[in-house]
Order: C-alpha cells, then sequence, then structure tokens
C-alpha cells in the first residue's frame, strides 16, 4: 500500500445558540491578533463545523509530528475535521497531479518544492495571507528564509507556500570502513570525485566477481532520487537542465562529463553494484545503514533511524556526514530541497482561513519539531539554529552547511517527464551499458516533446 489515511473527526458537537454577533466578532478578532505561538481555539470555535483534507509524503520522523500537531490543533478546535492522507515520496506529487485533473485534490496539502512551477504554472495554489501566518509583512516573512526557497514559493509579490523543511544532502560515510583501510574519516574524507573513487575502489570488498561491500553507491529505486543525486555533479560540471529557451540541455558536453563521473564508480573503480540493492522508498539508504556499502549520498539522517537498522553503528557512532566531493577541491555542492504548505486554490475562503491557522500553529514550536524531527532543519531561520537542544545534535555544522551550500533541482513545468526520462537514461547506461551521448540525446528530446506538449496545454 502507498496510500495510509488517518481521519481526525472531532465527536462533540457544535452550539449553535451560542453564536452571536459579539461572539463572531471576537473570535475574529483573536485569531488576527494571536501571535505564531497562541491557541487558535477561538478562531474555530466562532465558524460552523468545517470539513478539509491534508495531505503528505511518508516519512519516518516528519510524517508523524505533523500528524500530531494536527491531533492538538482538532483537539483545541474541536468544529474542525481533517482527513489526513500521506503517500510514498515519489508519488506525492502525481498522486496531486491526477487530483487536480480529476478534481479530488485535496484543500491543502505538503508541496515538494521542485513541484511548485507546476502548481503555479496552472493557477493551482492560492496566495497566502503572510500576517496570518504570524508575519508582519511580505518583507519580514521572505526575510526570514533562504532566498532560492523564497524564489521558489512567491509569484508577482505574492507568497504561495509556506516553508516547512529545508536541507542538503551529505556523503554519509561509515567512519569504521575508513579506519580498516588505514583512512581517517575526519580528514581523509574525498574532496574531489577522483577522490571518491578511488578510496571508493579500496573500500570494495569482493568475493569473486560478487560484492560482498560496495565502496560507494549511487541510488537506483525511483526517479526522485535519480534527479537528487544526480543534479549536483551536473551544475559542478558546469551543466544546466535548460538553456534561456527552455531547450533541455543535458545532452551537451558539460551533461556527457556529468553522466561520465556518475558512470565511473562503477565502470572505472568497480566500487558499486548498480544492481545490487535493498533500498526502499521509506528508506533509500538501507544499504549503507545495513553495511553494504561505505559511503551514500543522503538526506539527514536520524539517530533513530540509525539505531532501528544498525543498533551497533547507533551504539559506537562510527558514522559522520561530510560534505560532497567538487570537481574543484573543497567545492562540493548537493542538492538542496524543501517543503511547502499550500493551499488548492479551488479552496473556499472560509478553508483557507482555517488552514492559514492550521500551518501557523503546526509551526509555532520550531524547537518541538526539531527534537521530534532532527536533523531534517527547518525552513525558517529564527528561532532554532543557536538553541542548545540543535546544538548538540553530532555534526549538525556539517548538515546545516550542505543546506546553506546546497542547488536546487530544476524549477521547470515538466519536472515529472525530466526526472522519469532522466531514470530511464541511468537505467540503460548503468544496467545495459548503453552509449552516455546516445541516451542522454534521447532523454533530452523526451523532455523537449514533453515542453512542447505542456506549451500548448
Amino acid at each position: 500500500m502507498n496510500i495510509r489515511s488517518a481521519n481526525l473527526v472531532s465527536k462533540i458537537p457544535f452550539d449553535t445558540k451560542k453564536l452571536t454577533r459579539r461572539n463572531v466578532v471576537k473570535g475574529l478578532g483573536m485569531a488576527a491578533m494571536a501571535t505564531a505561538s497562541a491557541s487558535p481555539k477561538a478562531f474555530a470555535q466562532a465558524r460552523p463545523v468545517i470539513q478539509l483534507s491534508f495531505w503528505t509524503y511518508e516519512n519516518p520522523e516528519t510524517r508523524p509530528w505533523l500528524h500530531k500537531r494536527i491531533k492538538l490543533f482538532i483537539e483545541q478546535n474541536p468544529n474542525v475535521q481533517i482527513d489526513f492522507q500521506w503517500f510514498t515520496f515519489g508519488d506525492l506529487g502525481k498522486k496531486i497531479s491526477v487530483g487536480f485533473a480529476t478534481g479530488t485534490a485535496p484543500d491543502g496539502f505538503v508541496s515538494q518544492d521542485w513541484f511548485m512551477p507546476v502548481w503555479l504554472g496552472r493557477g493551482l495554489l492560492a496566495p497566502l495571507d503572510v500576517q496570518r501566518l504570524g508575519y508582519q509583512s511580505y518583507d519580514a516573512f521572505t526575510g526570514d528564509f533562504t532566498k532560492a526557497f523564497v524564489d521558489g514559493a512567491t509569484r508577482d509579490g505574492k507568497v504561495f507556500g509556506y516553508p516547512a523543511w529545508f536541507y542538503g544532502f551529505c556523503n554519509y560515510l561509515n567512519t569504521s570502513h575508513f579506519k580498516e583501510i588505514g583512512l581517517d574519516a575526519e580528514k581523509d574524507w574525498p574532496q574531489t570525485f577522483e577522490q571518491l573513487g578511488q578510496i571508493a575502489k579500496r573500500l570494495t570488498i569482493k568475493d569473486g566477481d560478487k560484492f560482498v561491500r560496495q565502496g560507494f553507491k549511487f541510488a537506483m529505486h525511483t526517479s526522485q532520487w535519480t534527479m537528487i543525486q544526480f543534479n549536483p555533479i551536473l551544475i559542478e560540471c558546469g551543466g544546466t537542465w535548460f538553456d534561456a529557451a527552455g531547450k533541455c540541455t543535458v545532452n551537451n558536453a558539460a551533461g556527457v562529463k556529468a553522466m561520465t563521473l556518475r558512470a565511473s564508480m562503477a565502470k572505472q573503480y568497480g566500487a558499486e553494484d548498480p544492481a545490487d540493492s535493498i533500498a526502499t522508498n521509506p528508506i533509500p539508504q538501507m544499504d549503507w545503514l545495513k553495511e553494504r556499502c561505505s559511503m551514500f549520498w543522503a538526506q539527514p539522517q536520524t539517530l533513530t533511524t540509525i539505531a532501528s537498522e544498525n543498533p551497533k553503528m547507533r551504539a559506537e557512532g562510527y558514522f559522520r556526514p561530510v560534505q560532497y566531493p567538487g570537481v574543484i577541491t573543497g567545492k562540493g555542492i548537493s542538492t538542496t530541497y524543501g517543503f511547502n504548505l499550500v493551499i488548492n486554490t479551488r479552496v473556499a475562503k472560509e478553508k483557507q482561513e482555517v488552514l492559514h491557522e492550521l500551518y501557523k500553529f503546526i509551526f509555532s514550536d520550531p524547537i518541538d519539531c526539531w527534537a521530534a524531527t532532527a536533523p531534517f532543519t527547518l525552513a525558517r531561520r529564527s528561532g532554532w539554529r543557536d538553541n542548545p537542544l540543535v546544538r548538540q545534535f553530532p555534526n549538525v555544522d556539517e548538515i546545516i552547511t550542505a543546506t546553506d551550500r546546497g542547488v536546487f533541482l530544476p524549477r521547470t513545468l515538466v519536472f515529472n517527464e525530466l526526472a522519469d526520462s532522466m531514470h530511464r537514461a541511468v537505467q540503460k547506461i548503468m544496467l545495459t551499458n548503453a552509449d552516455i551521448q546516445k541516451t542522454l540525446d534521447d532523454a533530452a528530446a523526451e523532455v523537449d516533446r514533453a515542453t512542447a506538449g505542456s506549451n500548448k496545454g
């Protein structure tokens, strides 16, 4: 099953006899003046029963925390009912696209930031009132988040996304494996792609033709992860996904160089088997957690996940994140992405107002959020980075550095088509030894056809 649902429905009846003009005015006034940390109880009690739907993606930490906050909101607002559903990380965007096409899209949802151009380009998102979210002005709101992230959530001076989490990827090392080959992970971690290949080769263990341990591993299980891991390689090699005219340029010289680097881990260094993986959608880093590979590019790793999948690794602490290798030593960058809370533009104004209050309430306690979801860094800059609870997390500065230095996924109306084309290309190159130039030519042509179709629509 790739969908779960929790119907969070209040059983407390609403007494219409208490609904007076004074109560309505009082309730609206309190909602408008509430701070980000104040209870929104008066807001919802002054209104009739409101039913909302909300969708998000499955993640072992963030999804349960969102669920908890929504339950708390309902407890404080007994006339609000929320149908809460979640989907696999890779399926969420496609499910929402189908929902918009069929009229079944949710009232509110979590949007991965690379899908924002798709929703905005089709006029599917309602603008947000930043004052209802607890900010005095547009400038105060945008100043609390990273500019690149804000650029993806705003248009024509209007805000369409309330940034939730925002983080970069790191190269996660098994420091015990490094020690086995005489390297100190603290100072000998790979800072160039060549060093990555050479170290991965030394870390690899084989029994004949069979891999016992892969030195480094790329994800091969979904198109989203293909994009996440290839994106910074392409940019570091001087490439771009599209030119100024919107033509896909992944097949130019920079794209070929980037894909050659991507393929070199298996083809040049013999440090990985692309077909040998136990990765899953919920836990793409499973090969690394189970010590079937020594290095893996991953999102921030929670201590809970490490402890549940490899108690020994967690207890002895033989893991650490470092920055990606670069074409230039010490200049490595990773993909950075985030998530926005957004509102379906087709939703009635009354529901939109309640969703504003819900979103403000969800992220009104950033330290509680960090405590439950660390080390997934919050999108907002204020209210959490200097907190002692944050500072005590292992290697938190590496995680924040990756976030601050990272590069975004391409913002395009045909992201799904681009991701699927690139995933097929990587599979052909890695699993059937297809020619890199020819395969990228085919992928670029597929994307261009999708772009042309999108422009006609």
